[in-house]
């Protein structure tokens, strides 16, 4: 093939499709038109449908906004409820917690305490029933199986029983019952019981008086007057009469058979009360015969040195000795020593006074010593008493335990009783000698005066 058929084929082949595509174009031109036209047809069936559907739609959404509101009130007045219930619901626990504290309290502590206040306040005539009642609400408490409110219902109930047994003692009552007489025999009879009074009649009346406070499980009766006896029985049988009443609750009676004589108050301090009686016993004679003896010295008047002096200057010899003779002792030994040697020198009748008041001192002075070391020995027997009685009341302890204060504190009391004796004789003999020693020291100074009033007077006399 030549060049130009080659080109004619390649252009008829290139042009073919132009002609095709215009003739297509036109086609797909006219079929879009139809299409838009049934498109804006039914765009407009569609509007027609939804302006018709739109006012219904309107009203009801109108409605489900309504309904939307109505719910959401609802909503916010039930959350309001829902609040309010949680106040009152924690309101209310704190309230249920607060009463159940207070429960608790009672149960746990107010009602026990009181009941042992009651029991430990029972007589003896009440604490056979009331005692027992006590005792069994304690065991109840116990019980695992019991609950609090069973607990609480039955304190309760043992708690008004108690207040209506003790109005019942301010008006007076009469319980049968057994106490012990002082002998420890069991008597069967009535007591009577007034606020905190409490007395006891036997039927045979063998037995009556008051009760008396004891840690024993039975009632001790202390036995009183005829007269308060009678008294009490006559109420114990009919109900009626007068009681006797003792203000001190029983402690004046108590007190006043708690008293000892003389004799069982020593007894009871033990052996070293016998060497602080001798000790006692020995002062005592001493004191008496030296306070006879100081206090007996008279002393001569106070002219007669310058009589006795005036006599020896004018050499009446005799008559010096004759009025120093008539002096009382011890002042007389001394002047008759001094006249006998008023012819010496001044210095040797100074020295013969001074040897006779020398001579007079220790007579003076004699058993004095046996006072002081009375008044300082009688202290010491009495604490070597009482740390003996301290050891053996330690000892005691050690053996039988100090459960019961009572032993304990009586035998410390019957230890102290050598310290009170040794006490007792220390301070009189004290007293004592101080007293007469400081009369022998006055009886000596007015000796050692009259010597030198008669020396003074023979030096003036010029021997």
């Amino acid at each position: 093939m030549s060049r130009l058929t080659l080109f004619l084929i390649g252009a008829a082949t290139v042009m073919f499709p132009f002609v095709l595509s215009a003739q297509s174009l036109e086609q797909i031109t006219v079929q879009r038109e139809a299409k838009l036209v049934e498109a804006l047809e039914r765009l407009r069936e569609v509007r027609a449908e939804i302006q018709a559907e739109q006012l219904p739609l309107a009203r009801e959404l109108n409605q489900k906004e309504a309904d939307v509101r109505e719910l959401a009130d609802e909503l916010s007045r039930v959350q309001r409820l829902r609040d309010n219930r949680s106040v009152e619901l924690e309101t209310l626990r704190a309230r249920v917690e607060g009463e159940q504290r207070q429960v608790d309290f009672v149960n746990r502590t107010v009602l026990p305490d009181y009941l042992a206040d009651y029991d430990a306040a029972l007589s003896p005539a009440e604490r056979p029933v009331a005692g027992e009642q006590v005792r069994a609400f304690n065991l109840f408490l116990e019980d695992p199986d019991a609950t609090e409110a069973e607990k609480l219902s039955r304190g309760l109930e043992l708690m008004e029983a108690s207040l209506s047994q003790l109005e019942s003692r301010f008006g007076g009552q009469i319980m049968a019952g057994q106490a012990l007489s002082p002998e420890g025999t069991l008597h069967e009879g009535r007591f009577v019981q007034l606020g905190p009074l409490l007395y006891f009649a036997s039927e045979n009346e063998a037995l009556v008086g008051w009760v008396e406070e004891t840690q024993s499980l039975n009632a001790q009766v202390a036995p009183l007057g005829n007269k308060a006896t009678a008294a009490i029985a006559e109420v114990a049988a009919s109900g009626r009469g007068q009681l006797p009443v003792d203000p001190s609750l029983g402690d004046a009676l108590a007190v006043n058979a708690s008293k000892d004589s003389l004799l069982d108050h020593l007894a009871k301090g033990g052996v070293w009360v016998y060497p602080i009686l001798l000790f006692a016993f020995v002062a005592t004679i001493v004191a008496i015969l030296k306070l006879i003896q100081v206090f007996s010295i008279r002393h001569p008047k106070p002219m007669v040195i310058h009589e006795i002096v005036k006599a020896l200057r004018e050499n009446r010899t005799k008559d010096a000795r004759q009025i120093a003779e008539a002096q009382p002792q011890p002042a007389r030994d001394m002047l008759v020593a001094a006249v006998d040697h008023a012819d010496e020198s001044v210095e040797m009748v100074e020295e013969v006074m001074y040897e006779s008041m020398l001579g007079t001192q220790p007579r003076l002075e004699r058993f004095l010593n046996v006072i002081a070391v009375t008044a300082a020995t009688a202290p010491l027997l009495g604490l070597l008493g009482t740390v003996t009685g301290i050891i053996k009341t330690f000892q005691l302890m050690t053996v039988f335990g100090a459960g019961d204060p009572k032993p304990l504190i009586s035998g410390i009391s019957e230890a102290l009783i050598t310290t009170e004796l040794g006490l007792v004789l220390a301070i009189p003999a004290l007293i004592i000698h101080a007293l007469l020693s400081r009369k022998v020291a006055g009886v000596m100074a007015y000796l050692e005066k009259s010597a030198v009033t008669f020396v003074n007077g023979l030096s003036r006399s010029g021997k």
